[in-house]
Order: C-alpha cells, then structure tokens, then sequence
C-alpha cells in the first residue's frame, strides 16, 4: 500500500508527516536504546559511540532501507551523499558561527576526520571506476570498513574516554525498563511509518512533474533526515558539549556512507545519476577535503571557516534549485 495520494497538497502534507515521525520515532528510539543500554551497565563511552550516531542516522537508514528494496538508487544516492554534504556544510557551518570557535582533538582529526575522508574518496573512487555503478561489492567493501571502524573504537574506547572527561550523565527519560522498551518499539514503527511516507511522496511527485529523484533527495530528503544531527549539534552546544557536535556530525557522515550505502547496495546495485555522480559526489568530497584542513589548521574550527562551509551549502542549494525548476 502506498502512502501517496493523487493530490500534490496531500502528498505535501504526508511528506512533512512522515518526517515529524522519522524525527519524533528516531528521539524515541535513541533515549530509550540508551536506558535500556545502561540498565545492562553499558559504560556512557560505548553508548555515545554507537547509539547516538546510529540514533541520528535512523532516518536516512529508514529511508534509505525501503528505497533501495523498491528499487529507488536515486534516492538512495541522492539522500546519502547529499545529507553527508547538509551535515558538513550546513549543520557543522552553523555550530561554528554559533560557537565562535570550536576545537579540533587531535585525535578526532587524525581518526575519525581522515577515515570519514578516506571512505568519501573510496566511495566516489569505484563509483567513477564502474562508470556510475555501485554495486554489491562495493557494498560489501563498505560494510567491511565500517566493522574495522567499530572493532577499533571499541578497542580504544579509553583514549576516547578522556574525551568526555567532566562531562555529565544522562538522566533517565522513562520511568521504567518496560516503558524504555514500550518506547523503543514505538521509536521503531513511527521511524518505518515516516520512512515509507516520504519515499511514496517523492517518487509520486517525482514521477508526475518529471523530476529528478536524485536531486529531490539530495536537497529536500537530505535537509530533512538531516534535522536530527542539526538538533543534536544544537543541543551539546547548548550544553556545552563540543566535542558530542562535531564527533556527531563525523560520525553520522561515516554511518551513512559505510553502513547505510553498503546495506543499499547489497540488497540492490546503484546505478547513479549523472547530476549526482558529476555534481554532488564531488561536492561531498570538497566539504570532507574542506573539513580536515579546516580542523587542522590551528586545531580548531573559526567563525570564516563556518561562513565558508555555508557559503558551499548555499552554492550547492542554488544549483540543485536550477537544476528542479
């Protein structure tokens, strides 16, 4: 059953339903996974590494999961390269402006910075080798990065501690193990529900005004399963918690791109479209290529460096609006 109507308002009003649930169910899902998580005396290092950037994925696995099994590789590609390009040049471009500064551990940069570069440029490497296609080894190769990237985390997972030195626990959310476990399921089945609705909207809109998927999802889809890393980035600064904004942000990039791609293309290969193969891959690769120098120099982020992430996001946002009109 499609989640789409004949009506392009409805079809609107669905799409934005569909993405308050991916959002609400994915708050869910996170909160309680995390209660749950430490009931079984899960250290809050290991939760953080997996839960929290996992958790803020959720909406472009979601989505992404159910495009691929329909057979929707421009969404797929379009959502994926494309959040990975919001979540740098937009959410990462305004923490910084909203920060001033933010800094740059050392072991951030030479870790997780230039193995997020390194799977971009992987990435777009047997894209372009295979003429556009990637297919299911590529996905395999992916997902077998993204095992060796958990295997070493969980491996130096005390070095990392130190990171968060200071930093408070989270209190529990839920009253209860079996209201944490009620809420999890529920996090579940909006998540699914928002995913479904979304990617009936846009391959019906897409369908009917003889658009581009790919550049639907690579603006419209990527701003919106984007929204959960721009309001956790928000909320650690608001707390005070630098370290929580930019790891998310690296994190989330590494998830979507190892995790998320490679689960997409083993279920079906990517043929991918020539505006996101020649555009919006490239446009990825700059922000990753942007983003370790920027943390390198000097080891911290400034507020020119923040204008030049969302001078990137607006020039990449006017292309994409040509592009659709």
């Amino acid at each position: 059953m499609s989640f789409a109507s004949t009506f392009l308002i409805l079809n609107i009003i669905l799409f934005l339903v569909g993405l308050l649930f991916l959002i609400k169910g994915s708050d869910f899902f996170v909160e309680a996974a995390s209660q749950i998580a430490r009931n079984y005396n899960i250290p809050e290092i290991v939760i953080g590494l997996t839960l929290v950037s996992i958790g803020t994925s959720l909406p472009e696995f979601a989505t992404d999961i159910y495009a691929s099994i329909k057979g929707e590789a421009g969404i797929v590609v379009g959502d994926l390269v494309g959040s990975n390009i919001t979540n740098i040049s937009l959410v990462l471009g305004i923490a910084v402006l909203m920060l001033g500064t933010m800094p740059s551990p050392r072991l951030v940069v030479k870790r997780d910075a230039l193995f997020m570069l390194g799977a971009f440029f992987i990435f777009a490497g047997i894209c372009f080798m295979n003429n556009g296609t990637f297919g299911r080894i590529g996905g395999f190769v992916m997902l077998i990065l993204m095992g060796g990237y958990l295997l070493y985390l969980f491996k130096n997972r005390d070095a990392l501690a130190e990171l968060e030195e200071g930093e408070e626990h989270e209190e529990a959310v839920f009253s209860s193990i079996s209201k944490a476990w009620l809420f999890l399921f529920l996090g579940i089945i909006l998540i699914f529900s928002g995913a479904k609705a979304m990617v009936d909207n846009v391959i019906f809109v897409a369908g009917r005004f003889n658009i581009s998927q790919g550049l639907i999802a690579a603006t419209i889809v990527a701003f919106g399963t984007s929204v959960p890393e721009l309001a956790v980035t928000i909320t650690s600064i608001r707390k005070k918690k630098k370290g929580i904004a930019l790891g998310n942000i690296i994190g989330s990039c590494i998830f979507n791109l190892l995790l998320i791609m490679g689960l997409c293309a083993l279920i079906n290969p990517l043929e991918i479209e020539s505006s996101l193969l020649n555009v919006a891959i490239p446009i990825m690769l700059l922000c990753g290529v942007m983003l370790v120098v920027f943390m390198r120099t000097g080891w911290r982020l400034v507020k020119a460096e923040g204008i030049a992430f969302l001078a990137v996001y607006i020039g990449y946002l006017i292309y994409n609006g040509i592009k659709l009109a």
